[in-house]
């Protein structure tokens, strides 16, 4: 497996290019376009070569020492340090540039090319397209993981294998959600995730919250997550329930940017998977989704579903494998066939004296 990192707010605490033009005093300018672009309102190609053509006059030397200066996020760098022959940077800034960064992170590192003058660029010679890398890895056999935060990650998480839209410095660029597999806004549960798909599993029980559906049975053009309970939304009393579950994963689809949005009111470290195809999906593919690069032991649980508090510590505490049922209730029920034990034999629509709705279910990560 290789981990494919963009550089610039995703294992750089900063931007670099504002910290170019703010050191030699250029810094509207730059900062203007820089955010427009990872905004994806100007093309990256047009905004790069514009802002090389503001900077390119200035000492390379004192640039690439400039910059390796700059500070890491210091999990990911202890983790690319740790995972050194299976990281890489891939970054659309100029490799003279950033000559010193890339020492100073110790992996293998790709960028853009220019053509230099004594100590000065005066010329581009390539862009990098990170997707070409994506593409080099994959043809060697490995399973790409690519973690971005602008437009111009796009394409390489588009090819890549599995694609994690990286919220540390700022929001990733919108057009990202649209085709990424998770969103992660927290460093701990960056590097946590990036540990369970190189199959370090934490001893705790991941949880995964199905939230992706349209909720076309309550006819409210509202995803279920969202509704109001009592003054506060559904979600934000599950999160309750979970408060003290380090892996809460939180699947979505429709309004998936609300649900984020609600969500980071109460806490950071949630990771979202997204589910694109949840209008022609249900549940359990939602919880495959969640579950397949959690923790050993998953508990899922349905996004309209609210348990006494005791009941909830309950079945966290609770070993193995297990479903929970409970009497009928409605007509569109799922039934489970239970022997004299309680061992679930099987499941169907039709009812029967041992039958019941099921709620939930205890089971491995897939």
């Amino acid at each position: 497996m290789k981990f494919l990192f963009d550089l610039d707010g995703t294992v750089t605490l900063q931007e670099t290019l504002p910290i170019i033009s703010e050191h030699f005093g250029c810094t509207e300018q730059i900062a203007e376009l820089t955010a427009r672009t990872v905004a994806g309102n100007v093309p990256f190609i047009e905004s790069f070569i514009r802002r090389v053509n503001i900077l390119g006059n200035y000492s390379v030397t004192e640039i690439s020492d400039l910059l390796a200066q700059v500070s890491l996020y210091p999990k990911v760098a202890k983790f690319i340090n740790e995972h050194k022959e299976d990281c890489v940077i891939v970054t659309g800034n100029l490799t003279c540039w950033c000559e010193g960064l890339f020492k100073k992170i110790g992996c293998q590192c790709y960028g853009s090319e220019a053509e230099l003058e004594g100590d000065q660029v005066i010329k581009i010679k390539s862009i990098l397209r990170k997707e070409q890398i994506v593409n080099q890895y994959k043809a060697l056999g490995e399973t790409v993981v690519f973690i971005g935060d602008g437009n111009n990650d796009l394409e390489a998480m588009r090819h890549a294998n599995i694609s994690i839209a990286a919220g540390l410095t700022h929001n990733p660029a919108q057009s990202l959600l649209s085709i990424c597999d998770y969103v992660i806004f927290d460093e701990n549960a960056l590097v946590r995730q990036m540990g369970q798909l190189c199959g370090d599993f934490g001893d705790s029980k991941s949880v995964v919250i199905s939230c992706a559906g349209i909720g076309s049975r309550l006819g409210l053009g509202l995803t279920k997550a969202l509704v109001q309970i009592n003054g506060s939304s559904l979600i934000s009393w599950q999160l309750k329930l979970f408060k003290d579950v380090e892996d809460l994963r939180i699947v979505i689809g429709f309004q998936g940017s609300e649900i984020i949005e609600e969500v980071r009111k109460f806490r950071d470290d949630v990771i979202f998977c997204y589910n694109h195809r949840y209008f022609e999906t249900k549940t359990g593919a939602s919880y495959y989704l969640g579950a397949r690069h959690a923790n050993r032991e998953t508990l899922e649980w349905d996004g309209d579903l609210l348990v006494h508090p005791d009941d909830v510590k309950m079945l966290l505490e609770t070993p193995g494998e297990f479903i929970c049922y409970g009497d009928i209730t409605s007509e569109d029920t799922v039934c489970v066939h239970v022997n004299e034990k309680g061992d679930v034999l099987n499941f169907s629509r039709e009812g029967g004296i041992m039958n019941g709705q099921v709620l939930l279910a205890w089971t491995r990560s897939i």
